[in-house]
């Protein structure tokens, strides 16, 4: 399953699941081992495989009808070169974000299909490096075959914004097509009982961009109690005749950020949640829908209205099932602890922009994220770290101005960004790590980088604890609570969020973390990481309830979503 609803009703487009062949390969491509696996999965998951580093070629035979065929990867870790009938026709880094491959003409019959993944640690990869989750190896997302007509709709983006009467929409599309047939190629929307034309297309190398601004009076906004979501189906004519078409799901919903305020539809919001790594058991980063939305069951249970998907772009049913349920979300582009060195890696910047543009390209319609995030605690107390943030930020403020922007931070009195962002976020860890030397309570700890912060921005911002909390290995109890255990977790989860909640200055809190995760074993702080883990979960990595669970969900209970 690709998405939680159907995007399409003309289009053919299917996926392309079940068993594949694996063959492990060496670096000069010789065939080392050979599996059969069920794709989407990490090879990590198969017997023998656990620890694998390296090359792996998964290969299966598709059909078509003849035409024109594109081929779509929700994600493949961490690099994917594809083949089609032994012909490289596409290549893409980041395990974390889709991308489509144009094959083009095809003769009707059986192609194979190969895709070479590779999760190695080398200098062309700048933001896959060993961290504080693991970098799994395969094909962690579903694939899909579209036969085409000679265009068709590559996106659609609709951006709502508010006004006395309604809804003010701005509608806007991008068509490809294979050739110049010289055939007039037109687009329509139907959405919320209106059809609005966007005209025709002009083409440039192939590309259009159409767009069409409208209103809406009566529709039901999306609110966390009321997640009222809206179809957007995009068809397109090719002189007059229907083509091709494209569904997008959307709510109406906006975001303004007021002096230390943000605002969800005109209502003032205070953020409750989690940090959420996008892993499960032995599973790896391959999750399916069912566990998925059990990890939201489970989140929802505990009285949380936000998750941040730390530190990477989520797969799109985690996103569909936000928008479902009205859970609010901050999506990440890829990043985590690269320091200066790092992000002087010569591909850094490209590799980091490719990321967010896919990021926000395919995650534009999802009312529930309301920020999009960059670079956590990345190296933003340095010159040269400064002016990347600054240029992701100005790229994300280019591809959707509509949202706001922010960055976790743990650089908090040496920060340079401050000024740059719309929503100020730091991770702290109070009680559990020591600051300088000293264990300040968190809310001593939070004022004492806040009179930082009002010196380097030029107005007030909203700020978010983006990171907080205290690791427990499942099971271990004790009537000294010491570190490590799940008592001490209880008791530094409920000062951090009876004290950091109790600022009326403070916008939300997010809890490191939901879910045990695995870490890289040659990451830097292995040692400090027992069972080769970030224990900080409120549930285990098989989402076994820690006694912190009962203390976070008792804890958000007390706290409302609005703010008077």
């Amino acid at each position: 399953m690709l998405r939680m609803f159907e995007t399409h009703e003309k289009r053919k487009e299917r996926e392309l699941g079940g068993l594949w062949k694996l063959e492990t390969l060496s670096s000069e491509g010789n065939v080392s081992g050979e599996y059969r696996v069920t794709v989407p999965s990490v090879w990590e998951s198969v017997v023998g495989l656990e620890d694998y580093r390296g090359l792996g070629r998964y290969s299966t035979t598709v059909r078509t009808s003849g035409g024109n065929v594109r081929l779509i990867f929700k994600g493949v870790s961490h690099t994917g070169d594809i083949y089609f009938d032994k012909k490289h026709v596409g290549h893409h880094y980041n395990a974390y974000t889709p991308f489509t491959i144009e094959i083009g003409a095809t003769e009707a019959g059986e192609h194979l299909l190969e895709v070479v993944a590779d999760n190695r640690f080398t200098p062309d990869s700048a933001l896959h490096v060993p961290n504080d989750y693991r970098t799994y190896g395969g094909i962690n997302r579903p694939v899909a075959i579209e036969e085409l007509a000679n265009a068709y709709v590559e996106y659609l983006h609709v951006k709502n914004s508010r006004t006395e009467k309604g809804w003010d929409s701005e509608i806007v599309a991008k068509v490809r097509r294979f050739s110049d047939n010289g055939k007039a190629y037109t687009l329509s929307v139907d959405l919320a009982g209106k059809t609005v034309e966007l005209g025709t297309a002009v083409f440039d190398s192939n590309r259009a961009i159409l767009s069409a601004k409208t209103s809406f009076e009566g529709v039901d906004e999306w609110m966390p109690e009321t997640p009222n979501l809206y179809i957007a189906h995009a068809k397109l004519f090719e002189d007059g005749e229907y083509i091709d078409d494209l569904k997008e799901r959307i709510g109406f919903r906006d975001i303004k950020i007021d002096g230390e305020k943000i605002l969800i539809n005109g209502k003032q919001i205070f953020l409750k949640g989690f940090n959420r790594h996008e892993e499960y058991g032995t599973l790896g980063c391959a999750v399916p829908e069912n566990l998925i939305n059990y990890d939201l069951d489970i989140i929802e249970s505990t009285n949380s209205n936000f998750i941040r998907t730390s530190h990477y772009p989520n797969d799109e049913r985690f996103l569909d099932l936000c928008d479902e349920r009205g859970i609010f979300v901050w999506e990440e582009g890829h990043a985590r602890g690269l320091d200066e060195n790092k992000m002087k890696n010569p591909n850094f910047k490209k590799q980091s922009a490719d990321c967010l543009e896919e990021m926000v390209i395919n995650h534009f319609n999802h009312p529930s994220i309301i920020m999009w995030g960059i670079l956590n605690e990345c190296a933003s107390h340095t010159e040269y770290g400064a002016e990347c943030y600054k240029l992701q930020y100005d790229q994300l403020k280019a591809l959707d101005p509509s949202r706001p922007r922010t960055s976790a931070t743990c650089w908090h009195l040496k920060d340079l960004c401050y000024d740059m962002e719309d929503i100020v976020s730091i991770n702290i860890y109070p009680r559990w790590y020591t600051w300088y030397g000293n264990d300040y309570a968190p809310l001593e700890h939070y004022q004492k980088i806040r009179e930082y912060i009002d010196t380097c921005v030029s107005s007030k911002k909203p700020i978010i604890i983006s990171e907080c909390g205290a690791a427990a290995i499942y099971g271990y109890r004790t009537f000294s609570h010491v570190k490590w255990s799940e008592d001490r977790q209880c008791d530094v989860l409920r000062e951090l969020i009876e004290g950091l909640s109790s600022s009326d200055e403070i916008s939300g809190v997010a809890i490191w973390q939901f879910a045990d995760c695995r870490i890289d074993g040659d990451f830097r702080d292995w040692n400090s990481r027992p069972k080769t883990q970030n224990n900080k979960g409120v549930v285990d990595i098989y989402r076994n309830p820690k006694q912190s669970y009962y203390t976070v969900k008792e804890c958000f209970g007390k706290i409302k979503t609005y703010k008077d």
